[in-house]
């Protein structure tokens, strides 16, 4: 069994041009996907999705010392929980995450309700006060408007889409294997990144400081402790995809997982990305964190540690294979407020000076930890969705 290192932590141009279309079924022979009560608007929609009462309805949820308490999910069909893997905060009364098994879900400021199903895995959701934007599978492509009227958007691939970033309605950018699909208010468009054959990791931005992908190259299991991945990170502008920074991308030995755009007065500090490097000694990863602007000509990757000044690492006690990484999800919060997350109870906080980490959720013994997936939030509350959960809490 993989174990978590955490010393002394308690707990743990254009190719294609496409516009938008409501006939799904003409390009994939899938079974049909429809709005929850067979075609009202996501206010309209029942608060349970059609499923049967839970059985554990009345179980009463769980909260920690820190003041994070769990929030009750729909089930799954099978009466299963469900594994969320995006979340997005407008604002504390509207709230949108996805989940694996094909749920759209909203929070008012009280209860989730199912807003859509369908029956393809999602892994993506970007949202505002008048669109939402949820992204899955093989391309699959949901927007939802100021009406309550979820459409299909014709993308022209068969590629996951795992990342949603936007600064407005007329400019939002879709992350996924090898190209962007960028949406300028009435035409989807894909463009191809200057290298091939990279997997997605991100897409991020900060209004006023440009939007961005993150991407990563080389092997990742490759059996040895070698480090031959690379992090590159492009700067979107339709119609001109570029390297952001050539000295992050000459460099190897880095396998990035999130990033996010800090606003910091300081243009080195204009990006931090947080990922893994393999240990040299064992089957085993470090958690990395690097900070660097457009003009950097050599970044330092360096460790987040722990209380005891240890590297934070995952590891195979046995050392016989490489553990699976964790998502290691990160955000921003007004401008200088970065945080970065591996585990639901170990968070770090940036001080200006480096990573602090916050206090431990500690949600006591009646909340099993389980993989978590994705953060976002505002100065007032936090929310960490993942496997099975959806805390909410106090922002610190």
């Amino acid at each position: 069994m993989n174990r978590l290192a955490c010393a002394s932590i308690a707990l743990l141009a254009a190719c294609a041009t496409n516009g938008v279309s409501s006939d799904w079924n003409d390009r994939k022979p899938e079974p049909e996907t429809v709005p929850v009560d067979g075609g009202t608007s996501a206010g309209e929609a029942s608060t349970d999705g059609g499923l049967p009462e839970p059985p554990d309805a009345e179980r009463p949820l769980v909260c920690g010392k820190t003041g994070y308490c769990e929030t009750r999910l729909p089930l799954s069909d099978e009466a299963s929980p469900l594994s969320l893997r995006g979340v997005w905060a407008v604002s504390s009364t509207d709230v949108w995450s996805v989940s694996a098994e094909g749920f759209v879900l909203h929070w008012d400021g009280a209860t989730w309700t199912t807003a859509y199903r369908t029956v393809h895995e999602l892994h993506s959701v970007w949202a505002t006060a008048t669109d939402v934007w949820v992204g899955g599978e093989r391309g699959l492509l949901l927007r939802r408007t100021a009406d309550g009227t979820w459409s299909f958007v014709e993308t022209g691939h068969v590629e996951d889409i795992r990342g949603i970033y936007g600064s407005g309605a007329g400019d939002v950018w879709f992350g996924h294997d090898g190209a962007v699909d960028h949406y300028d208010g009435s035409t989807l468009t894909t463009y191809p990144l200057p290298v091939p054959a990279l997997q997605f990791r991100s897409v991020f931005g900060r209004a006023g400081f440009g939007t961005y992908a993150l991407y990563a190259e080389g092997c990742v299991y490759c059996g040895d402790s070698s480090n031959t991945s690379r992090a590159l990170v492009f700067e979107l502008v339709p119609g001109q995809i570029t390297d952001f920074n050539t000295a992050v991308s000459s460099q190897w030995g880095v396998y990035p997982v999130s990033a996010v755009v800090s606003g910091e007065a300081d243009e080195g500090r204009r990006i931090f990305m947080f990922g893994y490097t393999k240990q040299s000694s064992n089957y085993g990863w470090t958690y990395l964190y690097a900070f660097f602007g457009k003009s950097t000509t050599r970044y330092f990757p360096q460790a987040l540690r722990t209380p005891s000044r240890q590297p934070m690492a995952i590891t195979d006690p046995a050392e016989k294979v490489l553990p699976a990484q964790l998502p290691l999800p990160s955000w921003d919060l007004g401008g200088t407020a970065v945080r970065v997350h591996p585990a639901i109870g170990v968070g770090y906080r940036w001080d200006g000076g480096n990573f602090v980490l916050l206090p431990s959720l500690d949600m006591g013994y009646d909340f099993v930890p389980a993989t978590l997936f994705a953060v976002h939030g505002d100065s007032v509350n936090t929310w960490l969705v993942g496997d099975g959960f959806a805390l909410k809490g106090p922002t610190q």
